[in-house]
């Protein structure tokens, strides 16, 4: 039986999401279909920033695209869309729930992606029970060298949901922020909570010990969010590399199983 954790933010931004849950899915499809539903409609409208007429197309939501219509695939798995009434649908849920993610990381400034995915996703297990933000603050307060430093790069090997990246912003904006982690699910939300508090970062998705890497989503300052698979003619630079490596090999440096050995 999963262990309760009681939301201690987020609680609007889950209660649209929950209201999907009396239609028979699961907490953790609709949590999952939510961070896909926003990363798409934030990539399909920087997707269609290329056209003049953009302002026209988002007005009468009629975006193009790679990304709309992934958009819209998630959208049409939802079969009570076209069965529901207008303000009912899970769709609308969906729609109320971004806005109150917004809302709600405008004013706490904490990450509330994070809070809901641990309290009501993962419950804490496999040791996804991510860092408190106060602690977070505290490592970034002991560890920083101070001064602010535009040119400044921080990177986390395994960021969860970006609560350490997230910590040092509040330090200097102005860094440029890497993420990696394994699980697509957590990249997915440092990605958008990248988004939410408007910093540059690049967020791969991957294994910082073995050195592979499957996503990454590069977010810039002003709204700007870009997705490209990894491949061999678009690797990861080498400079991040070395530092994500080096960062992954300290966190082994205590390995329980191998000092048992």
């Amino acid at each position: 039986m999963n262990k309760q954790i009681n939301l201690q933010l987020g609680k609007d931004t889950w209660e649209h999401l929950e209201n999907i849950h009396r239609f028979g899915y699961s907490a953790s499809t609709i949590f999952s279909d939510f961070l896909d539903i926003c990363l798409s409609s934030l990539l399909s409208l920087t997707d269609n920033l290329q056209y003049p007429d953009v302002f026209e197309k988002l007005k009468h939501n009629k975006l193009t695209g790679t990304y709309e219509d992934r958009y819209m695939k998630f959208v049409e798995k939802y079969s009570e869309n076209k069965t529901r009434e207008q303000g009912s649908r899970p769709a609308d849920y969906f729609g109320n729930a971004w806005g109150s993610l917004l809302r709600e990381t405008r004013q706490s400034q904490q990450d509330i992606l994070g809070e809901i995915f641990t309290a009501k996703i993962s419950f804490g297990e496999h040791g996804q029970f991510f860092t408190p933000s106060e602690v977070s603050d505290l490592i970034v307060k002991v560890t920083s060298s101070g001064g602010h430093k535009p040119d400044e790069t921080v990177s986390d090997c395994c960021c969860g949901s970006g609560r350490l990246l997230i910590s040092h912003a509040k330090r200097n904006k102005d860094a440029f922020f890497h993420g990696v982690d394994l699980s697509s699910t957590c990249a997915k939300m440092t990605a958008l909570n990248m988004w939410l508090f408007d910093l540059n970062a690049d967020i791969y998705h991957g294994d910082s010990l073995a050195m592979k890497y499957f996503r990454v989503w590069k977010v810039r300052r002003g709204g700007y969010i870009y997705e490209s698979e990894i491949t061999d003619t678009s690797p990861m630079p080498d400079s991040t590399k070395k530092t994500l490596k080096a960062q992954a090999e300290q966190q082994k440096l205590f390995d329980i199983e191998k000092l048992t050995k």
